[in-house]
């Protein structure tokens, strides 16, 4: 067992004070802004005008070619008063003024040559390129602390601004500059700036052969600055990875989906010879207008070639049949397309092992000393990682297995009947192959423990055993399954086409279930695997579950035998337990606490849903789910709220309302979704009211932070306060207030923004492997008050064995097929008691005659919520954990044209 784990982390080391970095900054001239955006705005209508430059793709170009370039500041586009860009040197006029004029010749419209309106656009074009020459940005001298943070009213370090940018590409320069010795091999990197901090990719790709295929495929370090709730110094995390490549020729694009481009392109000015630091982002994507793959409007590679004509860059028609020799490189220009797991497998592994992540770890840590040191190693705060879990089922002993088996199905069979409040459990098996609806069918009976007897064959089937009652039916799904006809008519868009095509199928679902209202019953339905309905948004799997929830089901898919790698069995057993938990047949086991919080604790959880534009149903929406667990209920113990009732209803019910409100384009409580205020408003108004509904006994409040603090903005790391609630316009109040009994826990993972940090745990001493541990931690220099806490699970049971000592970026002998291996890598949730009931909340309170929480208990009852019978290890606590998959259900259709046209006369 390891007793500390080391988190991939580093702070300001006090001890060396100040981190003086000299830069020379130029700013966005007010004088080109007015004139740039008068012909940018020439592209959009008169009610789409934009506020702001598309900057990016010139601060893309100027990274690439502008040689002293250290980092672009942010919203340079629309203030003349921030920072353009910082450099170590000023760059001369001459290597500026062409890749400005390359960028300004992509603002106006494409319009037809011989028009009036492209006359105009000439004319305004040649004015604005006029400028360029006529206004000459002025150089400033600037010193920048890259450790600089000040406090927030609750104490946490916030950095300077500026050093969100900065921070990560001085460390990604000082690493790019800097080889890794990997067991005698030594790997360069190379800079890409992302919106949050920047990647290093080893550079040239690493090779891997097997049989007659050759992969490629580059280590990857990613660099971000972070802050922790209440911590006073801010964070530099550090994630390793793998970035694969697309070798498959020709490459193949999901219908709708882009891929991403790195470009390895030489600096485009004659006799340059400074090394090339950097890779270029391009992203590449089909474009209907012109019927075939296009580079999107931002990418380097479409304003490269107008500098530099002494070389040849890749054609998208090009890249997609030659992916291996353009990232061989071809006379000095490299580009790899990189891999993502909608273009099918790949040979090479994703992730790294523990040992190959703590060797790079300190490739790191030697690089950023003096200036950073890692943060504390962290130590077990809980005696007890677990609740009371049933015991496993692996035995030999057959005595011991039986009463296991038998403690199993009783456990199932508890939780069924609280979910549906002892009504009878009614499953649809809607299959395309005999062999998947035998294993569902399967799998219901071995879940319950009844016998299958002759219910693989199609009908209606009915057991009875003790308090239990099944009914099951089984048919062919037929042409439900088939691709939705997309016929789009001359005044619909594409949502509205989408849209029409679901509701079509839906109604055909659920004419062939049947509608019904009590009791909601579950609908197990084997569709073909994604890849198969090449036509976009063909997909039947929203249409089917809109049509299974309107006729009174929950609905769990399962794709057919061919379709997918993993055994039928496996996945038919998944489905069972998939469809149970929708039903809201799931209860958190009994806690095992080192001190007790409340006998009758109940859990609230939040979620808010967003669906974009581009998602399943091409429409958006935005829901707030609320869930509440209440396990020592005998009748259903998970249930939602209701805000169009105001009343907590079964989970189940909560699913079905959530589609039914997607289908018909509402919002339950008839608030409008038009501004991010609006939003943001009716949201905080949403959680004070459920706080006033559970104040009637103790609450854990369960918020993942990431998820809800764009409308929730008084979760932002910046305006926590220990023992406090702060809401938009109002200031922080006491959390007892809201409750006398209410606890809130935050949680963070690492998510797109890198938010937490990765963790391994190192060996007792240097010669030991690294590995993994399971268990709540704590720094070890936290101070008594701390209220931060680090949750980590094992492997779970799909693993398998893991070795942790393989070794991907430098194969050795004894593991030649390193590369192959799929490395398991645990995210650490990051657990904020942001309120308990503290000696300090007593105190305010005037309580006295109540002993206080120890919030490292408090952050156990979270981490303890992660362990289930069925379902362990989650990546999140199990109320959050189902809030979450609610979205599932939030599928918002476009209203059609004729509606759409009266909504808006109205």
């Amino acid at each position: 067992m390891y007793h500390l784990i080391s988190m991939t982390a580093y702070e300001p080391d006090p001890e060396t004070g100040p981190w003086a970095e000299q830069y020379r900054v130029i700013g966005f001239p007010k004088e080109w802004r007015t004139e740039f955006m008068d012909l940018y705005r020439r592209r959009w209508s008169r009610r789409e005008q934009p506020v702001s430059l598309p900057v990016s793709s010139l601060n893309d170009l100027l990274r690439a070619t502008a040689p002293g370039l250290v980092a672009t500041g942010r919203g340079a586009g629309g203030s003349a008063e921030v920072p353009w860009f910082y450099a170590s040197e000023e760059m001369p006029a001459e290597v500026i003024a062409p890749l400005l004029a390359s960028w300004v010749m992509t603002l106006p419209p494409s319009t037809d040559p011989g028009s009036d309106r492209a006359a105009d656009h000439q004319v305004a074009l040649e004015r604005t390129l006029a400028l360029i020459d006529q206004y000459t940005p002025r150089w400033q001298h600037e010193s920048v602390d890259l450790t600089a943070a000040t406090a927030s009213p609750g104490g946490t370090a916030q950095p300077d601004r500026r050093l969100y940018r900065l921070l990560p590409e001085r460390i990604g320069s000082m690493l790019a500059a800097r080889p890794l010795h990997l067991d005698g091999t030594d790997l360069s990197f190379r800079l890409v700036s992302r919106d949050q901090g920047v990647e290093l990719v080893s550079w040239p790709p690493q090779t891997y052969t097997r049989g007659k295929r050759t992969w490629y495929y580059s280590g990857l370090v990613t660099v971000t600055v972070q802050t922790v709730p209440f911590a006073e110094r801010f964070r530099v995390h550090v994630s390793y990875g793998i970035r694969r490549w697309v070798t498959g020729s020709p490459v193949h694009l999901p219908e709708g989906r882009g891929a991403t481009v790195l470009l390895d392109a030489p600096l485009p000015w004659p006799g340059a010879q400074a090394p090339r630091r950097r890779l270029a982002i391009n992203t590449l994507a089909f474009d209907r207008r012109l019927g075939m793959l296009a580079w999107s409007r931002r990418s380097l590679v479409d304003l490269l070639p107008e500098l530099d004509v002494l070389h040849a860059y890749p054609k998208p028609a090009e890249l997609t049949t030659q992916p291996v020799d353009w990232l061989e490189g071809q006379d000095g220009v490299a580009a790899g397309i990189v891999h993502s797991t909608t273009m099918g497998r790949h040979g090479i592994g994703s992730g790294l092992m523990p040992l190959e992540r703590s060797l790079l770890d300190h490739w790191v840590e030697d690089c950023l000393r003096p200036f950073l040191r890692r943060v504390s190693p962290l130590e077990r705060v809980h005696r007890t990682s677990k609740p009371i879990l049933l015991p496993t089922t692996s035995t030999k002993d057959q005595e011991k297995l039986a009463l296991r088996l038998q403690q199993r199905m009783q456990a199932r069979r508890n939780a069924v009947r609280a979910a549906l409040d002892g009504q009878p459990l009614l499953v649809d098996v809607l299959w395309q192959t005999e062999e998947t609806r035998d294993e569902l069918v399967g799998a219901l009976c071995e879940w319950l423990g009844i016998s299958a007897g002759l219910a693989t064959v199609d009908g209606d089937h009915e057991w009875r055993n003790g308090d239990l009652h099944v009914l099951l039916r089984t048919r062919p799904l037929r042409t439900l399954g088939a691709p939705l006809p997309m016929s789009r008519g001359s005044s619909q868009s594409r949502a509205q086409m989408l849209a029409e095509a679901v509701r079509q199928r839906a109604a055909q679902m659920t004419a062939e279930l049947g509608r019904q209202t009590v009791p909601i019953g579950l609908a197990l339905v084997e569709t073909l695997g994604p890849e198969r309905f090449t036509a976009q948004d063909s997909d039947p799997k929203s249409a089917l579950r809109h049509g299974c929830a309107a006729a009174g089901r929950v609905s769990q898919f399962i794709v057919v035998p061919e379709d997918s790698d993993s055994p039928v069995a496996l996945r038919a057993r998944s489905a069972v337990a998939d469809g149970m938990r929708q039903l809201g047949a799931v209860v958190p086991p009994e806690q095992r606490l080192d001190e007790a919080l409340a006998d009758d604790l109940q859990y609230l959880a939040v979620w808010h849903v967003r669906r974009q534009a581009n998602g399943p149903t091409r429409h958006a929406g935005q829901h707030l789910v609320a869930l509440r667990i209440r396990p020592r209920d005998p009748a259903h113990p998970v249930r939602g709220w209701d805000d169009a009732r105001k009343e907590w209803v079964p989970y189940a019910q909560l699913l079905l309302t959530l589609a039914a409100d997607s289908a018909a384009s509402r919002t339950r409580s008839g608030w409008p979704v038009t501004t991010t205020e609006n939003r943001r408003d009716e949201v905080e108004r949403q959680i004070k009211s459920l706080l006033y509904q559970v104040r009637d006994r103790p609450t854990l409040l369960l918020v993942n932070s990431g998820n809800m603090r764009g409308t929730w903005p008084g979760l932002n790391n910046g305006q926590l306060v220990k023992d406090t609630l702060t809401f938009n316009g109002e200031p922080a109040t006491r959390l007892a207030l809201y409750g006398p009994d209410l606890r809130v826990v935050l949680l963070r993972d690492a998510n797109s923004r890198e938010e937490t940090s990765q963790w391994y745990a190192p060996g007792k001493t240097e010669e030991a492997t690294p590995g993994f541990s399971e268990g709540l931690w704590v720094a070890q220099d936290a101070r008594p008050d701390n209220r931060v806490f680090i949750s980590t699970v094992g492997k779970p049971p799909t693993a398998g064995t893991v070795r942790t000592d393989i070794l991907k970026l430098v194969p050795d002998e004894k593991w030649p097929h390193a590369p192959a291996a799929t490395a398991w890598n645990p995210q650490a949730l990051e657990l904020t008691v942001l309120g308990c009931v503290s000696e300090a909340a007593l105190t305010a309170a005037e309580f006295t005659d109540r002993a206080p929480d120890r919030p490292s208990v408090v952050a156990a009852s979270a981490h303890q919520l992660r362990f289930h019978d069925e379902y362990h290890p989650l990546a999140l606590p199990l109320p959050l954990h189902l809030a979450k998959l609610a979205e599932e259900y939030v599928l918002p259709l476009a209203p059609s044209a004729t509606a759409a046209t009266e909504r808006n006369s109205a």
